[in-house]
């Protein structure tokens, strides 16, 4: 019996086998004919010695995130291949890449029906344990929802919130040492992003800048970036993922949320109750994103969702760019005192946004400081049906690109960014200048483009903007204090794994 149970296990066995093998190459010949009928060339292709899951793929480049060397990953795997579009297997999956900005302006415009989020981060469950189907995870309907619901308050809050800020920057201020001594301006600006998101999203700040032991929410979001991360790439395989650390910070997030959420619905009831609007305890009326949106959406688990839609894709952004923009003016003196001087002559006038928006020297900073230096690495989106890209393929490279139904699609910001064909030859130096003449469409796109743009990209620019005014009134100077170069971490987007060590010179 044991020898007849052993001889049918090795025939289904090999059976199964032969039935995955042959349904790989019908799906082969599907794709190569479909190709050919939309009159698109072949592209160029990772030379993968394991052709069904590309092991040989995951292998290097989850060993290049390990290594923190994903940025000279990207650019190597690009170089190699002598082109701008590729393709490789990866996780079973066939991945198309693309720098090429007309591919991405398609993406995200004219070819947007053709693509989708939800299949890559709902559909396997990558995120499901910590989001549901919100405005950076959905499509369709239900995406448009999510976005009517949340846009008008980034729309007004860009505007509107420099008072607000007014005081966490004061308290960010307080924290830099005024004696020339070195301080690592990451962890103080990602403790200063908790204390503003906390305080614009929710209508509580958490302190953390004054009260660092506060800021455990922040170190949680870190933990569960990293594992969405890791989730995203592994796509089908998700299942693999049995992190114990990342599913209780997920966990604690919730009940954080969720506590301010049942406040709002409680400041809700009291309001039908007495008739009376609700207000913070300074007797302000209520107006942070939490409470312009709990009104319309009164399932708590909804409301959560719609939340972490929004502080997901924005949790380091802000801070990043701050960071990132700090440690590049510490290299660039130069700069430094344009800035100062740009500063210096706006005056005493209140700062306003259509202020900080005045001082072009400040927006060509921070546009390059986006442009070296990314919050977000590249756009991915779900292949829903067989269809075409512009360009990228053939042997000049301007021939359209096929995407088969179910590829998945990856047009990369940071090489594009980069280009020396759409920069000129310093495109890897840090030059605001560049933006005096520079009129850049497609070719920067730090933010996304299209309908799906970040619904925060204004106020983020101009928190940094107003930082970075505050900080160089207070400070002529600002000093690098380690010779370390910028080395990405990656989450959902990039940190340097360095920090940004500086030391401030008092004006």
């Amino acid at each position: 019996m044991a020898l007849i149970a052993a001889s049918l296990s090795v025939s289904f066995l090999a059976i199964a086998f032969l039935y995955w093998i042959g349904r790989i190459c019908v799906n082969y010949i599907h794709y190569e004919r479909t190709r050919k009928q939309f009159g698109c060339p072949p592209l160029k292709r990772y030379p993968n010695w394991d052709p069904v899951f590309g092991v040989d793929y995951v292998y290097a480049m989850f060993k290049a995130l390990k290594e923190n060397r994903f940025f000279d990953f990207q650019k190597q795997t690009y170089f190699s291949r002598g082109s701008k579009c590729w393709s490789a297997i990866f996780m079973g999956n066939r991945m198309v890449y693309s720098s090429e900005p007309e591919n991405m302006k398609a993406l995200s415009t004219s070819h947007a029906n053709s693509f989708a989020v939800e299949p890559i981060r709902i559909g396997n469950g990558a995120i499901t344990p910590f989001q549901g189907r919100g405005v950076s995870s959905s499509d369709g309907p239900h995406w448009q929802y999510s976005r009517n619901l949340v846009k008008p308050y980034f729309d007004r809050a860009g505007f509107a919130n420099l008072g607000r800020l007014q005081k966490h920057v004061d308290r960010l201020l307080s924290k830099i040492p005024t004696d020339g001594s070195t301080v690592d301006m990451q962890p103080l600006f990602q403790r200063w992003f908790l204390d503003t998101s906390t305080d614009f999203l929710f209508g509580e700040t958490m302190n953390s800048l004054d009260n660092p032991e506060r800021g455990w929410p922040y170190r949680d979001m870190i933990t569960v970036m990293r594992g969405l991360r890791l989730r995203l790439q592994l796509s089908s395989f998700v299942f693999l993922h049995r992190d114990k650390e990342w599913f209780a910070a997920c966990k604690r997030i919730h009940r954080f949320l969720d506590s301010y959420i049942e406040g709002a619905y409680r400041q809700l009831e009291q309001e039908k109750l007495t008739e009376k609007p609700a207000t913070y305890a300074d007797g302000e009326l209520r107006d942070d994103f939490l409470w312009t949106i709990a009104r319309h959406v009164p399932d708590k688990l909804e409301l959560r969702t719609q939340l972490t839609g929004v502080w997901i894709p924005s949790n380091e952004t802000t801070s990043i760019l701050m960071s990132n923009t700090i440690y590049a003016l510490a290299r660039h003196p130069e700069v430094v005192e344009k800035l100062r001087k740009e500063i210096i002559d706006y005056g005493d006038k209140p700062l306003t946004f259509e202020g900080l928006r005045s001082m072009n020297y400040l927006r060509w900073t921070v546009n390059e400081s986006h442009r070296i230096y990314p919050v977000s690495l590249q756009t991915v989106r779900y292949c829903t049906k067989d269809t075409t890209l512009p360009t990228g393929g053939g042997p000049s490279g301007t021939s359209p690109i096929f995407c088969f139904k179910g590829d998945i699609v990856h047009c990369n910001r940071y090489l594009m960014h980069r280009d020396p064909d759409l920069w000129g030859p310093d495109a890897e130096e840090f030059r605001p200048e560049r933006w005096e003449h520079a009129r850049p469409m497609w070719n920067f796109v730090p933010f996304g483009g299209g309908p799906r743009i970040c619904p925060a990209h204004v106020m983020v620019d101009t928190e940094c903007m107003y930082a970075v005014v505050r900080v160089l009134k207070k400070f002529q100077g600002i000093e690098k204090r380690d010779d370390e170069p910028y080395t990405p971490v990656m989450r959902v987007g990039p940190s340097n794994k360095h920090g940004c060590k500086v030391a401030f010179v008092p004006a």
